[in-house]
């Protein structure tokens, strides 16, 4: 596999320690659950809200995976951190990241979220590169950002692997998934992801990283897509699993 030589390689900017506790003065950070202070800038949840969030285990995240056919055959390993309930701590954090024009949750959450999968690639090679699910350009230009192409640099960064945006793409826009069955979803997403240039993900061992896992049919239809054009293992990772 030939690692392109857009690899996104993301830097951390500091502040001078005087400007940064001016700004914490000026604007303290708060938990995004409670909204009490926490200790510092880069921390989103306060402790007791952290250690409130359910983990998802992996018999959960396994099972989820074999619902749908496709999806099983398509993804190797799949691993999802939190599990998110509507109305909790989680969306709170997942709404922010999404709508609310935060960009950098998402860095520091692909960062704990790095830390953790540390561990389980201890038995396994790393990935050769990260992937983050693509947005579609009218979804991009409407948000200003992809969440999970952020979540995908502060994995990168925390597994020490390249994270690329450009080795897939959404070719076409699709309805809203919130209402469909898991075979409506499958059928909604056939087509929607394409490999520019297959020669790029040959014999590619891939991190696939998006927010929510629900159904598990986007990253499927995903994972589908590197598979046919010739990359040889597709692991996912996602940020929680949405409770069903």
């Amino acid at each position: 596999m030939k690692i392109p030589k857009r690899a996104e390689n993301v830097h951390r900017r500091a502040f001078h320690p005087f400007v940064a506790g001016l700004l914490n003065l000026a604007f303290p950070p708060i938990c995004l659950g409670c909204g009490e202070r926490v200790a510092g800038s880069d921390m989103i949840l306060c402790l007791p809200c952290l250690r409130a969030v359910d983990r998802a285990e992996e018999s959960e995240v396994e099972a989820r995976m074999q619902r749908l056919p496709e999806v099983r055959e398509a993804i190797d390993y799949a691993f999802s951190l939190w599990i998110f309930d509507k109305g909790g701590i989680l969306q709170q954090v997942h709404h922010a990241l999404k709508y609310g024009n935060r960009p950098l949750y998402g860095v520091l959450l692909g960062e704990i979220l790095g830390a953790v999968l540390q561990q389980k690639y201890e038995r396994r090679p790393l990935p050769e590169v990260i992937v983050p699910i693509p947005l579609h350009r009218t979804r991009f230009y409407e948000r200003g950002y992809n969440q999970s192409e952020r979540l995908a640099a502060g994995t990168a960064r925390a597994l020490g692997v390249p994270a690329a945006s450009d080795l897939l793409m959404r070719g076409r826009s699709t309805a809203s998934q919130t209402r469909l069955s898991r075979a409506e979803r499958w059928k909604n997403l056939s087509g929607a992801f394409e490999v520019p240039d297959p020669s790029q993900v040959r014999d590619a061992s891939i991190l696939l990283v998006d927010d929510v896992l629900t159904t598990g049919a986007t990253a499927g239809a995903a994972a589908q897509s590197l598979k046919q054009a010739g990359a040889f293992r597709v692991d996912l990772v996602t940020l929680a699993m949405a409770r069903t």
